[in-house]
């Protein structure tokens, strides 16, 4: 993804270097710095918003863009939980609620989320990566390395959008929303952890060609929501509860780990709940998905591993 980025805003320099006021220096120490090592969402959503302004012939607004990545991309993010607020985010509070809205439709519902919640959400974040540490030390690590940021966000119950858990963006590489109030321990946090690393996954390898070729005008019902979807939808969909089918595993079959009985019956629930999940929606996808070879080769593996599985 990273490589990809360099390659897009070497091609922007190259093309419109004069009318974007960008000097070779800069775009040089611009694209080190991706290629070295991981940025921060706003990098990515920064480069889009410069695709937007060139598309509008707003090359003042393209250049103090172009500028802003070149700073920001210096900056190698480590794996944190930011609340949804001015303080936290700046200017990609606007930013990342417009860009997610343009993906799923709700980025105008989202609200920072209440102190208590926050707070709340921080204990279980903590408390969630300590729990993967125990039960699957590479899943923890896998966790930190694709999600640079994960955002706590509210929502505004007036939008009637209260069925919001999550969301992510090929947008915004690296950052993942969650919905707080939908969080409430350290076993959901777990699950919506996994089921968005599960779509940057499917991003990354999605870069160069669709896993689903069907027309997105068709739409088919969803394992894990109410509206119909694309089937490049339901392809993520099903991976997803395979993901999260395997984390639940993990920990209920993790030596030592610190669950408690509640958390152990909670598990089990999840565990065949997701297993249905991904029954339902690899049915669909057999039925009617025409994928590209990595779409077979990924749904390959997911029902290889679901078969396997106890």
């Amino acid at each position: 993804m990273r490589g990809a980025l360099a390659d897009s805003l070497a091609h922007i320099h190259a093309a419109a270097a004069r009318s974007i006021d960008i000097g070779p220096d800069v775009c040089a120490r611009c694209l080190s710095a991706i290629k070295t090592h991981r940025v921060k969402p706003g990098v990515f959503g920064r480069y889009y918003d410069i695709v937007f302004a060139l598309q509008e012939r707003r090359f003042k607004d393209a250049g103090e863009l172009f500028r802003e990545i070149a700073a920001l991309a210096g900056e190698e993010p480590a794996f944190q939980a930011v609340p949804f607020t001015d303080e936290a985010l700046g200017r990609d509070k606007e930013r990342y609620a417009r860009l997610i809205g343009l993906e799923t439709e709700t980025g105008a519902d989202l609200t920072s989320p209440s102190g208590d919640d926050w707070r709340d959400f921080q204990a279980n974040i903590a408390a969630a990566m300590a729990l993967l540490d125990e039960a699957d030390p590479a899943l923890a690590a896998e966790l930190r390395t694709l999600l640079a940021q994960v955002v706590a966000v509210g929502l505004d119950s007036r939008s009637g959008g209260s069925g919001f858990s999550g969301a992510s963006s090929f947008m915004l590489w690296g950052a993942v929303l969650l919905n707080a109030p939908r969080h409430r321990t350290r076993l959901d946090v777990i699950g919506g952890l996994v089921h968005e690393a599960a779509h940057q996954i499917l991003f990354g390898l999605s870069i160069d060609r669709p896993l689903a070729e069907n027309p997105i005008s068709e739409r088919y019902g969803s394992p894990l929501r109410t509206d119909q979807r694309p089937m490049d939808g339901i392809l993520h969909a099903t991976f997803v509860c395979a993901r999260i089918h395997y984390v639940y595993v993990r920990l209920r079959d993790a030596a030592n780990s610190s669950l408690d009985d509640a958390e152990r019956r909670q598990i089990k629930q999840r565990v065949d709940h997701y297993r249905q999940k991904f029954l339902d929606g690899c049915e669909t996808v057999e039925r009617f998905g025409r994928l590209s070879d990595d779409g077979r080769r990924i749904m390959s593996s997911a029902s290889n591993y679901m078969r396997s599985a106890n």
